[in-house]
């Protein structure tokens, strides 16, 4: 029978270094972060249903990498200072080594409490570096598009505006997920529908705008007017041509029940570029409110491309002399779009029938806000603003005199505008410029007198 050994003797257990045990919870808590965060940002990404159902994923995600943060600190301060930080402040007794320096021995005794913390937020910002690489950049993306997915749950009337502030954020955003979230915000009833309606018009700039269309043409014939109408425009600025009709249909509605047209529907008969829609626009042009005949007007000027699409010129300078000013001032614009040179003697006519006043009488651009509120997404149209004379004189320009027939009556007209006495200074430049821009493109100048000549006759 064995005899038990007395204490001391035999053979010991050996015991696994701390320093070890905390390496291998360092590499197990930032594979679990890992794919913690992973996990997380996979589900908000999908939109839970509930508020706390999204908190619980964020605080699952935030602290995975917390953890990590403070047990990679523990391994570095057992590397460096020998385990200093753990058991000063968690207690227990260190058992020096016979055999350890002096030098050693010192650095053991250090106290951590500065170098600790700062080993947390260290690897707490490393450790969030490299969960959002392997997230694709996951904070970045909740800062610009989840939070305002997440803005959209609910149907509390008393949140309505947030969810119509997400929707106006989200437009501008061209991440992955946001035509997926407005597409289903479409299918609600109300408002959000008729945001989400306009949102989506605003993604003609995306390879995917073609899949929207089949949603937006299914809600132009909801039973819902508004949904509708935001539909319509929206289908108009991604420019589907094959809603012309109903565009069409639209504006005439309008036109009869109110004797003005949202400038909405306009500027999308002028996006579409249907000829089609042109009896409707020139209805409007004589019709219609004063922004209404304006608008009119540039949209008639957009279907210049169009196979006999150049009709627009004989509608837009029928119009032109018997136009108040503010029209007249678009007419004029639209035809320097349309650049047609035989309209040079209609509005060489037109100057002349207008007083001094009225030729400095300033041409407004115009402003549409296309949200449904009438607020933001803004576009500016008969842009610039300047007075009458220079906006005649600027559209001359633009369809440049080369016919000789429309020549001989041009030049003249310019030496008289350049020199009249009742004209502005600005005038009589612009007239010098032009007729010295057309008779540089002459090969007969010879039978006129020249730009100099004309203007030493003007001093």
């Amino acid at each position: 029978m064995l005899r038990s050994l007395p204490p001391g003797y035999g053979p010991r257990k050996r015991r696994i270094p701390i320093s070890v045990k905390l390496w291998t919870s360092m590499v197990t808590t930032n594979l679990v972060a890992m794919t913690v965060g992973v996990w997380a940002a996979k589900n908000i990404r999908a939109v839970p249903d509930t508020d706390s159902g999204e908190l619980a994923f964020q605080l699952a995600y935030y602290g995975a990498m917390a953890l990590a943060a403070v047990v990679d600190a523990f391994w570095l301060d057992e590397v460096l200072f020998r385990g200093a930080f753990r058991v000063t402040h968690f207690g227990g007794r260190r058992r020096v080594p016979d055999d350890e320096s002096v030098d050693m021995l010192a650095t053991r005794m250090q106290r951590s409490d500065i170098s600790f913390p700062f080993s947390i937020v260290a690897f707490g910002v490393l450790t969030y570096l490299f969960v959002n690489v392997v997230n694709h950049d996951f904070d970045a993306y909740y800062r610009r598009v989840g939070k305002h997915v997440s803005a959209l749950r609910g149907d509390d009337p008393a949140t309505l505006p947030r969810r119509l502030e997400a929707i106006a954020a989200l437009s501008i955003r061209r991440e992955p997920e946001v035509l997926g979230v407005l597409l289903d915000q479409i299918e609600r009833p109300g408002e959000v529908a008729h945001w989400a309606a306009w949102a989506l018009g605003r993604f003609g700039d995306v390879p995917q705008r073609r899949q929207l269309i089949p949603v937006l043409v299914t809600a132009s014939h909801r039973d819902d007017p508004a949904l509708r109408k935001e539909a319509l425009i929206a289908l108009a600025r991604l420019q589907h041509r094959a809603i012309a009709r109903q565009l069409e249909a639209a504006i005439r509605h309008e036109l009869e029940a109110t004797g003005g047209v949202d400038p909405r529907l306009l500027y999308g008969a002028g996006a579409t570029q249907v000829l089609s829609a042109v009896e409707a626009l020139e209805i409007v042009l004589h019709r219609g409110d004063e922004r209404s005949q304006r608008l009119a007007a540039w949209a008639l000027a957009q279907h210049r491309d169009q196979q006999g699409g150049r009709k627009v010129v004989g509608i837009l300078e029928q119009r032109l002399r018997s136009a108040a000013m503010p029209l007249r001032c678009a007419i004029v614009h639209s035809l320097g779009i349309l650049a047609d040179e035989s309209s040079n003697l209609a509005l060489m006519h037109v100057f002349d029938d207008t007083s001094s006043d009225e030729r400095l009488h300033l041409c407004q651009h115009e402003r549409i806000h296309m949200r449904p509120d009438g607020q933001d997404d803004r576009i500016d149209l008969l842009m610039p603003t300047d007075t009458f004379a220079m906006k005649v004189l600027m559209t001359m320009g633009q369809m440049r005199a080369t016919t000789l027939s429309i020549r001989h009556e041009v030049e003249p007209w310019l030496e008289r505008v350049a020199s009249d006495p009742n004209g502005t200074p600005a005038t009589q430049q612009a007239a010098l410029d032009l007729l010295s821009g057309i008779r540089a493109a002459r090969d007969d100048i010879r039978d006129f007198p020249s730009v100099d000549q004309v203007f030493e006759q003007h001093q």
